[in-house]
Formats: C-alpha cells, sequence, structure tokens
C-alpha cells in the first residue's frame, strides 16, 4: 500500500488539497496529524459539527483511506478523536485516553477509554494520540495484536527530542513499528516540531521528515 504521512501546517485545516494529491500519486491511504482538520483548541468554543468538517471528503474516490485528528462536538462534549474515513462514511474513530494538562486539554475535552484501533487495509492498526506516548503502561496492550501503531501528534518542538526518543523506545520495546505523524507551525500558543517519522521493530528510523518543512512523507506499507 502507498501511503502518505502528510506533516502540514497546524493552522492549515483544508484536507482536500493533500487528499487529492495522494489521489494523484496512487496512495490508497493518506495520514494527518492530531487535530488536523480543526487546529488545536485550547478554551471551549464554538466548533463546527463533525458532518460540516467532513463536507468537503464527501465525493473523495472510495479507493483512498483518509485519516485524520479533530475536535469533535457531540451532546454537550468534546472529544480530541482520530478518524478513519472512506467513501463518505466514519470507518473507525479513537478517542484521545491520556489529555495533556499543559495544552488545557484536560479542561476542554472528555477522554476516552478504549485502547485505539483502525481497520488499515485488511488489517488492524493501534492507534494511540500525542500524549499516549508518554505512558508506557498503554503501549502493550495497544500493540496487541496488530501489526503496526500509528501515532498523530501536535507535538510541540520545545519537546520534540522527547518525541524522537519516545518513539523509539516504545517501537523497540512492543516490537511493533511506529508512525508518528506530526504538525509544523506556530498557532500563537505552540510552535510544533514535525519531525514525522517511521521507526521499526527493532527501533531504527526508516524515515524521517525534519522539523519545519511542511510536505510528505511517501512510504509503502505491506
Amino acid at each position: 500500500m502507498r501511503v502518505h504521512l502528510v506533516q502540514k501546517h497546524c493552522q492549515d485545516t483544508d484536507l482536500r488539497s493533500w487528499v487529492d494529491a495522494a489521489l494523484a500519486r496512487g496512495a490508497t491511504a493518506v495520514f494527518f496529524p492530531e487535530l488536523a482538520a480543526t487546529g488545536a483548541v485550547y478554551e471551549s468554543r464554538r466548533l463546527p459539527s463533525l458532518t460540516e468538517l467532513t463536507e468537503p471528503l464527501a465525493d473523495v474516490d472510495p479507493a483512498l483511506t483518509i485519516y485524520f485528528g479533530a475536535a469533535v462536538p457531540e451532546n454537550d462534549r468534546v472529544t480530541n478523536c482520530y478518524l478513519a474515513w472512506r467513501g463518505g462514511k466514519e470507518i473507525g474513530r479513537y478517542t484521545k485516553i491520556n489529555l495533556f494538562p499543559g495544552m488545557n486539554e484536560d479542561k476542554v475535552y472528555e477522554p476516552g477509554r478504549d485502547v485505539g484501533r483502525i481497520d488499515f487495509g485488511s488489517k488492524t492498526a493501534g492507534v494511540a494520540i500525542c500524549y499516549d506516548l508518554r505512558f508506557p503502561d498503554l503501549w502493550p496492550p495497544l500493540a496487541d495484536g496488530v501489526e503496526r501503531i500509528f501515532l498523530p501528534a501536535a507535538w510541540p518542538r520545545i519537546r520534540i527530542h522527547d518525541w524522537q526518543r519516545l518513539i523509539v523506545e516504545r517501537a523497540r520495546a512492543t516490537e511493533t513499528p511506529v508512525i508518528g505523524i506530526n504538525a509544523v507551525g506556530d498557532d500563537g500558543t505552540n510552535r510544533f516540531g514535525g519531525s514525522t517519522m517511521v521507526v521499526d521493530t527493532a527501533g531504527e528510523i526508516v524515515a524521517q521528515a525534519d522539523t519545519d518543512t511542511v510536505g510528505v512523507l511517501e512510504i509503502d506499507l505491506a
């Protein structure tokens, strides 16, 4: 499977242009960072519904599966979700369990409870979001029965060395490849540190973007 990992600016919430580029390149999956469709949310405010967010994706060729993060308002609560979207429909969702107080997430979002699972091709992959990386006890059950783990994030540049180190540690400890997709740019509150990366079961980095550049890592996964 040809896969696009999109390292985009934190304030660019237009997914469609990246989706069209992935289709043009023959990709079958495109992965965006955490909160890619809404940007980071630091305080309670009116948010677009999931229907509004996904309207631009309604007519995308179902040959492509789109994975993206969003702040999703539902039933008087807001969750930090990572969604799988294909053929104009949601086919999977993970809700972030560990909320980061340093970005007010514990005040804005309701936490998830279930270990992350999403369909990836004909298989199931693990999925965690950003701050989940710092909780080692989450990772053995996350890795159980999956061939790889996807880690979308909005990880600040100031702590990017922790991002790089911990992804390697988690991949090595679980003997499971970890694919981290991070944002870049400054939203006026945080500057994000990119370093979208693919790490194998031995903890070796097999592909990595830099800390500042908007772009795509194109990889092939079985």
